[in-house]
């Protein structure tokens, strides 16, 4: 029986006794572990006929010597395997048709697949690379369109070349590559080739694998095992099943082992110019309902294809009888040869039809459009003749279907005459049971082929479950869901308990009434079916866990027999029986401490080193402080229990930082790992105090292990403070103002028709940096960034006078804004975005950004700055690129801007700045880095392209100083919090805020009479929106408010016309990566409570207040007790412990303060009141 633990204590209490541990023998040395070669076919593969085995090496210069198949080594050839060409392709696809390709070493032509937002990797035969320089060369490839020859548009970043064992060095390459000629080759600018260079340091051919033809008729059908082995011993196998038929028997599909749902077309046939043919064809004995087909071979349908081609993106495709074949290739003035197999044929009629296939263009699925002639049949052998064939058939829906009268499929029949060599079966494999079935077929001649059929038409079934079906449950389960499919789990187990949705590992059992509940588990498997599984189990009714303690915890002035009480109760509202129990309290007698790149694995930690036990003893006022750190800090106990010891509780008090998590973990003896048994987030003021009960998993003799680990979790999971204010400038050190691409405010300030109106676009750029001027003292701005697109019109080179003019007005208008600024003494940065440098092509000191914004725009500003610092241009008279240093909240910063197009060569000067100032938190501000999010919080923005992924490889991911980065460029929003990034791991959190593309309606502006606009016409003012990013330090957080002066609004969503976002985007509070942030980990006290005594037991009605009489207590002695609950229906929960002093011999209070006996562990309280009690500290319940 479980109770509440008590212990009695007169004066100082001991730790018990501390038994050491037994000294392990010297370990021998772990063997060094050899890879296993790769080898194909794999396990469980079914074989017949001719199979290619294949082992290739997974270690350099550690070749596969050797190839056995049964134990005897067959002959097999060398192979000197492939290497890895892989890159980055961005948002404007890669497309098969145009023919772009990459030439290795000048003649092996490689052609790129379709790819768009993804990473692709080309196999390079080795053969085909040399020790020393390799040249790659990529190619855009061409079409015919409506203007002419047109070459495909994309972009690739981030080549690498990878061999075993070797990185290839290509750092003398550029990272990103912008290919194409535009739309109609409009833009010259772009690059129709480009050649790469690698550097291989060994021989690409050196470490070889292994290839041999194997002739399974030469070994006997069933079980085979396939070895490879390498030089230094490693070993793969493959257990394989073999099946040959006879010869003259038929050829069956599918093949061995085939796992099939619905209706699966079973074939036998013999060759089609072959005598013979199929007598039956049965499924487990029984016949299947087959009927006649042409004997196997090729069958060819053509016809011939006009002008407007058949494009192999929208892949058309022909039905043979029921049967789909994808027609494949581009097809234009020839005629073309569709191949199928002959026996989806059948002797007499036949139904052909041919389908245009469709491709997703901006009006949606297109079909495509192409007139077909001349459609003609032929059989392996015999004949075909068409029936009701129309001389030509127009195919497709025109432009964006806007043609009705065109055919989107044709239906074409065939008479065929050629003779019957084979049975065909549509087998409805729902009206077998699920499993391993035999298709057998039988030659006219009397030869049998047999092949395995695995049918699976039903969902995962349910291996295992906690709970488990029928079981009753007496105290909370921690859910686990275990499924077995013969194809595999592809989706799930997606679990509801009682109808709500429960998490894998959550507790099941508190708030369950007592009677039967319900999990409802879903899951799909590999070949796409469902299963819903009910899962039945009865609930003891686990109690409420009991409260209310009296006497109170730290009560000092208990005499004579004392009434111990609880409120206890139960979901049922049931009676409840509650046992009071005296606790032994136990101390731990060893103790360790560490940190760890990890949650640790092992029992015993590397690197741990022994902490002073005594530092936990009661009374003596000191504490175990672990070191800060990066990492996770922990602390590992090891408690000694006596006696038959029944569900123990555990209790830690401590403390750790804010917004990291404590966890209280015990060794799992069964599973050899730290499970989890209660945690929480630091307390921002006061103790964290974590409990659990254990049993008898974590009793490992006559010991407990028990671990502390304080982790820094730097988790997008932090609540959002008020959508509709700042954060509190009393609780934050210091902010930053980021807004951007102000394109369109500059352009509507300059190209509009009245004085008016264009007053109107510049308050809008003016509201920004007056409010940002007159609220820095109060907000505690420190720094302003402007990530890019301060006009629009220098996008590209003006080509008229008017338009130099109307480039330098919008400079003229954004320069004057940004004066605001440096009136006010206030530090701030500005890259070029593309539409300031003509997309990344206008550099140098001769920029007309260096006129408005260069250097010496930027030396002047600094003249008033105070705690800050401009850096200087990345090349004299050039300050598209540049930094800034600045302190605020006792911290040192470095900012370091880029503008749009960055290059390899500014990418390293980024990083020498960043190495340069390593001490100092790093800020990058750059314009093109995130695509907006399409998730409703903004979270999980990808990469924008060209610039994103070179410089979060090349320069955030290098740089563990680096925290923050801010941009602009793309129309949206983008939030991203990475916690692992680079091999150094640093947190780092990435912005996109552009609001350029939001709209205010002409009536909410005032420009209706001004403009002459309609009240609801929408006006792309949303640039008018800020972000203020404010920091408290010591927490390492950043509240993100976002907010127009112009508006006098917070939130911009409402302003998106794509309805994207839900609103959280643009308030929220997000974990930053500071020099200061660090992990502290602090053990006030850590005890096992061990029940030793029952004190007396009673029934109550739930939500009563139950009690026992506790007699013969000891003058001036600490008592500790604990009370389990336990409902009618045997369910148990158990209280936190607590303890009372009694007076001493002459009735004066005993004295609760750190010089109390068990103050280390249950002290948490308030201070004693009138009547002698303290109140409780808060504490922290079962993980979930």
């Amino acid at each position: 029986m479980s109770g509440v633990i008590a212990m009695a204590v007169t004066g100082i209490v001991g730790a018990g006794l501390a038994i050491a541990p037994a000294v392990p023998a010297a370990a021998k040395p772990a063997p060094v572990e050899v890879a296993a070669p790769v080898l194909a076919p794999g396990g469980g593969a079914h074989l017949e006929g001719s199979v290619t085995v294949v082992a290739e090496p997974v270690t350099a210069d550690d070749s596969v010597a050797s190839l056995e198949v049964d134990g005897q080594e067959v002959a097999a050839t060398e192979t000197v395997g492939v290497s890895t060409l892989g890159f980055e392709v961005g948002s404007n696809s890669i497309e098969a048709r145009y023919g772009n390709h990459v030439l290795v070493n000048g003649d092996h032509r490689i052609d790129l697949p379709d790819a768009v937002n993804t990473r692709v990797e080309l196999d390079i035969p080795n053969e085909q690379l040399v020790q020393g320089e390799n040249s790659i060369r990529f190619v855009t490839g061409t079409i015919e369109t409506g203007c002419g020859v047109n070459h495909d548009d994309f972009v690739v970043s981030d080549v690498g070349l990878r061999l075993l064992g070797e990185v290839a060095d290509g750092e003398e390459n550029e990272y990103a590559f912008n290919f194409g000629d535009g739309d109609c080759g409009s833009n010259t600018s772009k690059l129709l080739d480009a050649d790469l260079v690698f550097f291989v340091l060994g021989d690409p051919q050196r470490t070889t694998g292994l290839t041999t033809e194997l002739d399974t008729t030469t070994l006997e059908n069933g079980p085979h095992t396939i070895v490879a082995r390498t030089a230094a011993g490693g070993t793969a196998t493959s257990e394989v099943s073999v099946n040959n038929a006879p010869a003259g028997a038929p050829a069956v599909t599918p093949p061995d082992g085939t796992i099939v749902k619905g209706v699966q077309e079973v074939f036998a046939t013999r060759p089609a110019d072959a005598p013979g043919g199929v007598a039956d064809l049965t499924l487990d004995g029984e016949g299947i309902g087959a009927l006649p087909v042409l004997g196997s071979g090729d069958a060819v349908l053509s016809f011939d294809v006009a002008s407007n081609s058949i494009e192999a993106r929208y892949h058309s495709y022909v039905v043979v009888n029921g049967l789909k074949y994808d027609i494949g290739g581009d097809h234009v003035s020839e005629r073309v040869h569709v191949v199928f197999p002959n026996e989806w044929l059948r002797p007499g009629s036949n139904t052909i039809e041919l389908v245009t296939g469709t491709y997703q263009t901006s009006c949606g699925a297109n079909r495509d459009d192409y007139t077909i002639s001349s459609v003609a049949l032929a059989p392996t052998t015999g004949g075909a003749i068409g029936v009701g064939l129309a001389g030509t058939y127009r195919m497709g829906d025109g432009s964006c279907g806007s043609n009705t009268t065109l055919l989107r499929e044709a239906t074409f029949a065939f008479d065929v005459d050629a003779p019957a060599k084979g049975l065909r079966s549509d087998l409805d494999t729902a009206t077998v049971a699920d499993g391993e079935h035999t298709v057998a077929a039988t030659s006219t001649t009397g030869e049998v082929a047999t092949r395995l059929l695995v049918t699976d038409n039903t969902g995962p079934a349910i291996a295992s479950s906690v709970p488990a079906a029928g079981s009753n449950i007496t105290r909370a389960v921690a859910l686990d869901v275990r499924l077995e499919d013969a194809s595999g789990i592809a989706d799930g187990p997606e679990v509801t308990l009682d109808g709500e949705a429960i998490g894998l590992a959550e507790q099941v059992g508190p708030g369950l009434v007592a009677g039967e509940h319900t999990l409802v588990v879903t899951a799909t498997d590999g070949m796409g079916n469902e299963a819903t599984h009910e899962i039945a189990f009865v609930s003891a009714g686990i109690p409420d866990v009991p409260a209310d303690l009296a006497p109170a915890s730290g009560t000092a002035d208990v005499t004579g027999p004392v009434t111990l009480s609880a409120r206890v109760g139960e979901p049922g509202d049931g009676d409840v029986t509650a046992t009071f129990s005296q606790a032994d309290i136990l101390t731990p007698n060893q103790v360790w401490q560490g940190t760890s790149s990890g949650i640790p694995t092992t029992l015993q930690v590397q690197g741990e080193q022994k902490a002073d036990a005594a530092a936990l003893e009661p009374g003596d006022g000191a504490t175990l402080d672990g070191d800060a750190s990066r990492d996770v800090v922990f602390q590992r106990f090891d408690v000694m229990v006596t006696g038959r010891v029944q569900d123990p509780v555990i209790r830690w008090t401590g403390t750790v930082d804010p917004d990291r998590v404590a966890t209280l973990r015990a060794w799992n003896l069964q599973a050899h790992a730290w499970d989890a048994l209660a945690g929480s987030r630091g307390a921002v003021e006061g103790d964290t105090v974590l409990t659990a009960t254990v049993d008898e998993r974590y009793i490992d003799g006559r010991q407990v292990h028990v671990m502390v680990t304080g982790e820094d979790p730097f988790a997008d999971d932090l609540e959002a403070g008020d959508p509709n204010a700042f954060a509190d400038p009393d609780a934050v050190d210091f902010s930053i103002a980021h807004f951007t691409d102000t394109q369109y405010l500059s352009e509507g300030a300059v190209e509009q028709e009245t004085a008016e109106e264009r007053a109107i676009w510049e308050s809008a750029y003016g509201g920004i940096v007056d409010w940002i001027a007159g609220n820095a003292d109060e907000r505690k701005i420190s720094y302003v960034a402007h990530t890019g697109d301060l006009i629009e019109n220098n996008i590209r080179a003006p080509q008229t006078d008017e338009m130099r003019e109307q480039v330098i007005g919008e400079w003229e208008v954004s320069s004057r804004q940004h004066d605001v600024l440096d009136a006010a003494g206030i530090p701030s940065g500005v890259v070029a975005g593309n539409h300031d440098n003509q997309s990344g092509t206008e550099n140098g000191p001769d920029a007309i950004f260096n006129d408005y914004f260069g250097p010496q725009n930027s030396e002047d500003a600094a003249a008033s700055w105070t705690q800050a610092e401009y850096g200087g241009p990345w090349r004299e008279g050039d300050n598209q690129n540049h930094y800034d240093l600045f302190s605020a909240g006792g911290l040192d910063f470095v900012v370091v801007g880029l503008s749009y197009g960055v290059t390899r060569e500014e990418a390293e000067w980024a990083n020498g700045v960043f190495e340069q100032f390593a001490d100092r938190n790093g800020i990058l501000l750059t314009h093109d880095y995130l695509a907006p999010s399409t998730e409703p919080d903004g979270r999980d923005a990808p990469f924008a392209a060209p610039d994103g992924s070179m410089l979060y490889n090349t320069v955030v991911a290098e740089n563990p100083n680096v925290f923050l980065i801010l941009a602009g460029h793309e129309h949206g929003v983008g939030t991203n919090v990475k916690p692992d990034v680079g091999e150094i791991d640093h947190g780092v959190v990435e912005l996109l805020a552009d609001y350029q593309f939001y709209t205010v309606s002409a009536d909410r502006l005032g420009l209706t009479e001004v403009g002459g606009y309609r009240p609801d016409d929408q006006l792309r003012f949303g640039a008018s929106f800020l972000r203020l990013l404010s920091f408290d330090v010591d927490r390492s957080v950043m509240h993100v408010d976002t907010y127009s002066p112009l508006l006098d609004e917070f939130g911009a969503t409402e302003y998106d016309d794509r309805r994207r976002y839900d609103g959280s985007e643009d308030e929220t509070v997000l974990p930053v990566d500071l020099t200061s942030r660090v992990t502290t980990l602090r053990t006030d006290s850590l005890a096992v409570f061990v029940p030793s005594a029952v004190v007396g037991e009673t029934t109550v009605a739930s939500g009563e207040v139950a009690s026992v009489e506790w007699t013969r207590l000891k003058a001036d002695t600490a008592y500790a007790w604990i009370v389990t609950a336990t409902s009618a229906g045997g369910g148990t929960s158990t209280s936190e412990p607590s303890v009372f002093l009694t007076t001493d011999a002459s009735g004066r209070p005993g004295t609760w303060n750190e010089r109390s006996p068990w103050f280390p562990f249950l002290g948490e309280v308030a201070p004693a009141g009138a009547d002698g009690t303290v109140g409780a500290a808060g504490t922290a319940g079962p993980m979930r």
